[in-house]
């Protein structure tokens, strides 16, 4: 449900790279079915992004969200 409120916002920007192998173009991510990041040119992206932080640290503390999610760069693909 989120992701889908994601998707329509073009927050969240899914790629499929079967479609772009089929189309002689390179894999993009690291290489699986379809590969996600958020849109580095949408200004909500941000929003958005600060909102998950903050709901991390409720969450699981400042320590424990290191521990919980994955530190890469959201922006580039995965």
């Amino acid at each position: 449900m989120f992701s889908k409120i994601l998707k329509y916002l073009f927050i969240l920007q899914i790629i499929s790279n079967k479609e772009r192998q089929n189309q002689g173009l390179k894999k993009l991510g690291r290489g699986y079915y379809e590969a996600y990041r958020i849109n580095p040119y949408n200004p909500l992206s941000y929003i958005v992004l600060i909102i998950i932080l903050i709901g991390g640290v409720l969450a699981f503390g400042f320590i424990g969200i290191w521990k919980e999610i994955a530190t890469r760069n959201p922006f580039k693909w995965d």
